[in-house]
């Protein structure tokens, strides 16, 4: 009786196991599952950034500095609604009206989630309100957050994606050019992830920001020697100085400057770089 006791525990024991070893099974692929989809989500904002022309963006805040986040978040909004080819062509003239009816408020600091909205589609608003969200929480365009990491404009093109190695890879990042030895500063406050040489990079430095990203800067001439893995280092710090080292020895001189998403993604910096390059040479007037 006894050993049959025994054996109904230990199989007792072993189920209990099994439907605990299942319910964390469970959790941790809830888990995976929510840190996946807020990946994509991310991502997918980005993306979404990078799709408002930077010139729109330095023109809002030239002239609309208090409050450019809710023009900018409606500019964009009927600019989407209007490529999706929504809206009965009768109907456009009021809807303009009502637009114009959004744009007094505006003018007049009515803040955005109290603007009243008239008869304009609501598709129009959900989009706004996406957008608005969005610049709140990804703050890459705000004046002052993020920092141009070199002391002067200079040239660079919007070259991501193009083919590199006859087409093996692409181009992950933007190419400024300068002469060899201008200071290169960080873009926004992180800890320093990668430092030293690399085969593609030459001498370079990752940061991971603050916000999550990985800032990537390649061909250095020279390394801060104040700088290690670890480090906390804050926006406007002195990365190193420009050269054309690595892969991009037959090259001009110039920072290959990329910025890498938690999920493994690259973004183009081009549109933020000229943003950031308004915000410290025009709007803040250095």
């Amino acid at each position: 009786m006894k050993r049959a006791d025994k054996r109904f525990s230990r199989s007792g024991s072993l189920k209990q196991l099994v439907i605990i070893s299942l319910c964390l099974i469970a959790i941790a692929f809830g888990i995976w599952k929510l840190f996946a989809y807020q990946q994509d989500s991310t991502a997918a904002d980005y993306e979404l950034l990078m799709t408002i022309p930077p010139e729109e963006i330095i023109s809002i805040q030239k002239n609309r500095s208090e409050s450019w986040q809710d023009y900018l978040a409606l500019q964009q909004a009927v600019k989407i609604f209007t490529k999706t080819g929504k809206g009965k062509v009768e109907e456009r003239g009021e809807i303009e009206e009502a637009l114009k009816a959004l744009q007094v408020q505006l003018d007049r600091n009515t803040d955005f989630k109290n603007l009243d909205w008239g008869i304009v589609p609501k598709d129009i608003k959900k989009i706004a309100g996406q957008i608005r969200k969005i610049l709140d929480q990804y703050p890459v365009y705000q004046p002052g957050r993020y920092e141009f990491p070199l002391p002067r404009s200079c040239y660079y093109e919007d070259t991501f994606g193009a083919d590199r190695e006859g087409g093996r890879r692409t181009h992950q990042g933007t190419d400024l050019f300068d002469i060899k030895g201008t200071k290169i500063f960080n873009v926004c406050s992180g800890t320093v992830e990668k430092l030293g040489w690399n085969r593609l990079g030459g001498e370079r430095v990752g940061i991971r920001g603050e916000d999550g990203n990985y800032y990537y800067y390649a061909h250095l001439d020279e390394i801060n020697p104040q700088l290690w893995v670890g480090k906390k280092i804050s926006k406007g710090e002195l990365i190193g100085t420009m050269g054309n080292t690595g892969d991009a020895i037959t090259t001009p001189d110039h920072l290959h400057f990329g910025i890498e998403l938690p999920n493994g993604e690259w973004l183009n910096p081009y549109p933020f770089l000229k943003v950031w390059e308004f915000h410290k040479f025009e709007l803040t007037g250095e």
